[in-house]
């Protein structure tokens, strides 16, 4: 009975401590002239989106072109709900929402392939 209650209470520990997960994507931004730090103003505006921490990013110089800058980014997240593809669909969309520049986000998929669990 002292092992069921044992692996009881390791379980529901578990359950309870804040999971992290970290992920990569690239991101297209819309390129305008005389802009020079359009890449860090839109990172700037990511990190602000709730529970995201961006850990890396990196310019695809490319994959870019004279319309659009694509990044590659790395960030952390805490999940929302029980369904990490949600979560994720959920933050592209922010992502999306976040600068009328940013024209575009990887798939999910993508994230999906690239997650690992952090903490």
């Amino acid at each position: 009975m002292e092992k069921i209650l044992k692996e009881w209470k390791e379980f529901v520990a578990e359950a309870n401590r804040v999971k992290i997960y970290s992920t990569e994507t690239k991101i297209a931004i819309k390129r305008q002239e005389g802009s020079e730090s359009i890449i860090e103003d839109t990172l700037a505006l990511i990190r602000g989106i709730p529970s995201i921490t961006v850990v890396n990013s990196d310019t695809d110089q490319e994959g870019s072109d004279a319309s659009k800058i694509l990044v590659d980014i790395e960030f952390k997240f805490v999940p929302r709900s029980s369904s990490l593809v949600s979560d994720l669909k959920a933050i592209k969309k922010e992502i999306l929402k976040v600068s009328r520049l940013i024209v575009g986000v990887s798939p999910v998929r993508r994230m999906v392939s690239t997650l690992s669990k952090v903490q």
